[in-house]
């Protein structure tokens, strides 16, 4: 199964992404479906196979979209629909929300993100890359 995410970085001042990704539905002649007022989906079809592709959309606090696309598609073959798929949201977005960066990108940067500490609860959550610097000391 292909899973490939990406996460943008928005323009301070860009809170209502609503019309943004409604248009992106319209222009890839899908529909656009909010899950919640900070969840969205896009089911779409890829290639002659006819591959069922779903790309999801997360804004996470004020400045950042993640885009998720899933698929049936194995990854062993790269996964190439899926990432055409992902390309193609990926700059319509990049179009569409003007001030926007690629912040990370899975299939380009690996699946996870390096040099990153997330927070669970109060202690600090260290990365796999982290960690395994640590063990060498």
């Amino acid at each position: 199964m292909a899973r490939l995410e990406a996460l943008l970085s928005l323009q301070p001042g860009s809170l209502n992404l609503r019309q943004p990704l409604d248009q992106l539905g319209v222009e890839l002649a899908t529909e656009l479906t909010w899950l919640d007022p900070r969840n969205a989906c896009l089911n779409l079809v890829a290639g002659p196979s006819a591959l069922q592709v779903q790309v999801l959309f997360e804004l996470r606090g004020r400045d950042q979209l993640s885009v998720l696309v899933n698929s049936r598609e194995g990854m062993s073959s790269g996964a190439p629909l899926s990432r055409a798929v992902l390309e193609q949201v990926l700059d319509r977005l990049l179009r569409l929300l003007p001030g926007t960066s690629l912040a990370y990108r899975s299939d380009r940067d690996g699946p996870i993100r390096q040099g990153t500490a997330q927070q669970v609860g109060n202690t600090p959550y260290l990365g796999a890359s982290t960690l395994d610097h640590r063990k060498g000391s």
